[in-house]
């Protein structure tokens, strides 16, 4: 178990790294904005990375059920934190100049919820885990799309050239959903 939790920590420890010098570093993310809005990236940075790794299993598969709940604490988190933020200061794109969402922020948040309703439902939707699994990760990787998809086609405005991590996470998302099948 102790090995599983370092692969998490170290997780933690490179996408919150990668995401510090992107926003903050490199960006013009304020650094009050740290504990929040850049953590909540760094926690749905990191339960992408982890599901990723769950899938290819790369952790013992004795220590599945501490994954999972530990993913559902990241996920639940994000939703959380996102919540909080989601005002123009932080998210300009999701609003129109009226203060009303814009197309964009109404996309997203329905594919966030659509994907939060499929993890967290439980048996309540009555389909197989792996038809489960596919659609959470298909409107997570909308919900990645209609945030960030723009800026994805504009390398030249990356903050120090980095990739977003929509972005990183949407190529993750893609490579997990074709990643086959094994009997666990």
């Amino acid at each position: 178990m102790r090995q599983d939790l370092y692969k998490i920590l170290l997780i933690i420890a490179i996408t919150g790294i990668y995401t510090v010098f992107r926003y903050h570093i490199f960006g013009p993310v304020l650094w009050q904005d740290l504990p929040v809005f850049t953590f909540n990236k760094i926690l749905i940075f990191s339960a992408i990375v982890i599901w990723f790794f769950l899938k290819t299993k790369t952790f013992n598969k004795h220590n599945r059920l501490l994954i999972v709940n530990i993913l559902k604490s990241f996920i639940a988190l994000h939703v959380l934190l996102s919540l909080s933020i989601l005002k123009p200061y932080y998210l300009k794109e999701f609003f129109t100049t009226n203060g009303s969402f814009s197309l964009t922020g109404n996309l997203t948040l329905w594919a966030g919820i659509l994907a939060a309703v499929i993890f967290f439902s439980g048996k309540t939707l009555q389909m197989s885990p792996q038809t489960k699994s596919s659609l959470f990760l298909i409107f997570v990787a909308l919900h990645l799309i209609f945030m960030g998809g723009f800026t994805w086609l504009h390398p030249v405005k990356w903050y120090g050239g980095m990739p977003p991590v929509t972005l990183i996470c949407f190529i993750i998302i893609v490579t997990t959903i074709f990643i086959p099948k094994t009997d666990s």
